[in-house]
């Protein structure tokens, strides 16, 4: 199997790109990005970048895509506003999403463009790691239910609160993240420095267990737990993943307003963490 990546420019490809959402979301089609909308954004700066599979053949060769348009952030500044990224379930875990995230970071600096900006649902481990930790993406941005109440197999059941992430494109920062120059930080180390768990899980509970009692942000770094499959808790003790919900959002809004910018992210096991820096700057 071969893969190979470039622009999604004609109306077959478009097409592909619609049956590809209904298939990584499970979405009805009123949640589709249309063909005509895909288009008009391409030929108005924006991109769509599709990653094909040599082994199969047109329409069923398309296995991901990104797709983002130009915006303005609140200041007037020209950004790239990147809307959607989706890899097919059994194409996962193959440095697909990567690979177009880094293309796509081509195509914008290209147009002298250096940041770029998109949202992620903050309990999705798998993407954490893709946008924080590879891609190095940072946040201070936290929207609640964004998109209001939605129905799709992977948003159904919680509200859909969402990061909004930066990616600082011609930063050294991010540079060195996908040189891979950064190893991950050790959650052992971290904790054996003083740097507190503001959620830690209650004694005697397993380990994807919402805290009963949460710490108030404070220090110069702290980290926030959330679980590494979402979906399963979700599946099996629903009103958990609501509580998930909920606690991430109230220690992700009093650490951004106290002046924390999310930098990382850390897995273990059944539990994830955010790494949130205090007074963090890009360099």
């Amino acid at each position: 199997m071969a893969i190979v990546y470039r622009r999604i420019e004609t109306h077959e490809d478009y097409r592909a790109v619609e049956d590809l959402q209904a298939q990584v979301w499970g979405s009805d089609v009123r949640d589709i990005v249309p063909l005509h909308l895909l288009l008009t954004a391409g030929k108005n700066g924006g991109v769509t970048l599709g990653a094909f599979d040599t082994d199969l053949t047109p329409p069923d060769d398309l296995v991901g895509f990104v797709f983002g348009f130009v915006g303005l952030t609140a200041e007037g500044q020209v950004k790239h506003c990147s809307h959607m990224l989706g890899v097919l379930p059994h194409y996962r875990d193959r440095g697909i999403g990567e690979e177009l995230k880094r293309r796509q970071r081509e195509y914008v600096l290209a147009q002298g463009i250096t940041l770029m900006t998109w949202t992620f649902d903050p309990l999705q481990s798998r993407n954490a790691r893709l946008n924080i930790r590879k891609l190095g993406a940072v946040c201070h941005t936290y929207a609640r239910n964004l998109y209001g109440t939605m129905s799709d197999r992977l948003n159904a059941g919680v509200p859909s609160d969402r990061f909004e992430v930066e990616w600082h494109l011609a930063s050294h920062y991010v540079e060195r993240r996908l040189a891979r120059a950064e190893p991950a930080p050790s959650l052992v180390a971290l904790i054996a420095q003083g740097v507190s768990v503001l959620n830690e899980a209650p004694p005697g509970a397993a380990a994807d267990t919402p805290a009963s009692v949460c710490r108030t942000p404070s220090g110069d770094c702290v980290l926030i737990r959330f679980p590494t499959d979402i979906q399963t808790v979700k599946h099996m003790r629903p009103n958990e993943a609501l509580t998930w919900r909920m606690q991430v959002r109230e220690l992700c809004e009093a650490a951004f307003a106290g002046g924390y910018t999310v930098v990382d992210v850390l897995s273990e096991g059944a539990c994830s963490y955010y790494l949130l820096r205090r007074h963090w700057s890009i360099v």
